[in-house]
């Protein structure tokens, strides 16, 4: 993933216009000023903002009892997960809800005259965000699709040979010299001289 440290930085920072400028689109505040403050308050330790927008959810069992009808949302494309926030209106409450990515099969966008939407394929359903700014949705889109095929890569561990020699340490090495000279096996010279180098060697 290109500028991972940068957008981490910019998490850290709470500079969520950084990271709209990194992906060369404007910050989408519209609706979701107070989503946007709470916002840092919602990550996980270490988890890194790459994109945000705002859309329109349907109402759900979870939705503020305040809100009427379909409400907008902060939508924040993570590197855990996508993540959504809606304050509520008349009072501090906050919806969140959260898709982890290995929940999510592939994420598309579609982009009208002005608006878009972003829909996130969990492969039982297809999870919908409308109404967001239009610049935003194939950022999203190319980003989140980017990620999930970044997470998918096999993490590569050295392996260990089993069969491999396995080296002797020098005090081992003079042990074994050891045992030789007392069976018989060298002379005195040939024990001095083979420990000699043993010694020179360490």
């Amino acid at each position: 993933m290109n500028n991972l440290e940068k957008y981490a930085e910019y998490t850290k920072s709470r500079n969520w216009d950084g990271i709209c400028k990194l992906n060369n689109v404007a910050l989408d505040s519209f609706g979701t000023k107070k989503e946007l403050n709470v916002l840092a308050n919602y990550l996980e330790e270490d988890e890194v903002v790459f994109a945000l927008t705002s859309g329109i959810m349907a109402k759900t069992e979870n939705s503020n009892f305040f809100d009427f009808g379909p409400n907008t949302w902060l939508v924040a494309l993570t590197s855990e997960r996508f993540l959504f926030l809606d304050c509520a209106m008349m009072t501090s409450s906050v919806d969140t809800q959260s898709i982890r990515h290995d929940k999510v099969q592939a994420v598309s966008s579609s982009q009208g005259w002005i608006l878009g939407k972003i829909m996130v394929d969990l492969g039982s359903r297809v999870f919908v965000i409308d109404n967001c700014q239009k610049a935003t949705v194939s950022v999203i889109a190319d980003l989140a699709n980017k990620w999930l095929k970044e997470l998918q890569k096999p993490k590569t561990t050295p392996v260990s040979n089993a069969n491999a020699p396995v080296e002797e340490s020098s005090l081992e090495k003079l042990q074994k010299l050891a045992k030789l000279l007392d069976m018989g096996a060298l002379t005195d010279e040939e024990f001095k001289t083979a420990k000699a180098k043993i010694l020179a060697a360490m």
